[in-house]
């Protein structure tokens, strides 16, 4: 029988010869085609990708003028609340295409005809929805927002009566904008709005609406 190891603290001897070395566990070798990721420092820490949505609010000056059909000249405009929302994803980095809706209203808006200025007593309204692109620039994170829409325009007194009214019309709309990340997904940013419509009068087959609105904005952005 082989000779047992002395006992603890006991020099080893030929009659009790050291105590074999304990086998632990196997080590994990990676396989050869294995290679752990590099870290990349420059890489951005926000992208836009997947989901996209873009809430705005601020205040626009809308105007919508035409001529009648007796040949008289007709203007509203006024300041008031422009607001909007866009949803969509992205389908590149960076690229996203979205369907929005955008309304401005102008309260007692200066109204003109037959060379008389005088204000309505009541409010007008230039609104849309349709299908654009946003194209953000990184790592700036300033965005360029263009869309086509269908665009309609009215005005009513303090009791709700239409004055004028039209029919859908084609319009554009341009967004262009700055944001700044507040997490992984949330941004908060400023932005720039024009919108130009054009728009046939839902009465009189011979007036056309020109309409316009000029917005700051204040926007959130989820992407």
């Amino acid at each position: 029988a082989p000779a047992a190891p002395p006992p603890s603290g006991v020099p080893a001897t030929p009659a009790h010869p050291p105590a074999p070395p304990r086998a632990g566990p196997p080590s994990y070798r990676p396989p050869p085609s294995y290679r752990a990721p590099a870290y990349d420092p420059s890489a951005p820490a926000h992208v836009h990708d997947g989901f996209f949505l873009r809430l705005h609010v601020g205040a626009g000056y809308t105007s919508a003028s035409g001529t009648t059909g007796n040949g008289d000249h007709v203007k509203l405009s006024g300041a008031g609340l422009s607001v909007g929302v866009a949803v969509g994803g992205a389908i590149a980095e960076n690229l996203i295409v979205f369907g929005d809706l955008f309304l401005s209203l102008a309260d007692r808006p200066d109204m003109t005809q037959l060379e008389v200025t005088t204000s309505l007593n009541g409010s007008a309204a230039l609104g849309g929805f349709g299908l654009g692109l946003t194209y953000y620039v990184m790592p700036v994170d300033l965005y360029l927002s263009a869309a086509l829409a269908a665009t309609s325009f009215s005005a009513s007194d303090a009791f709700g009566k239409t004055v004028y009214q039209s029919d859908a019309g084609l319009g554009f709309q341009a967004v262009v904008g700055k944001e700044w990340w507040v997490s992984s997904d949330w941004a908060l940013g400023v932005a720039g709005e024009l919108v130009v419509a054009s728009m046939k009068d839902h009465d009189d087959a011979n007036l056309t609406w020109a309409g316009s609105v000029l917005s700051a904005l204040f926007s959130t952005t989820f992407n």
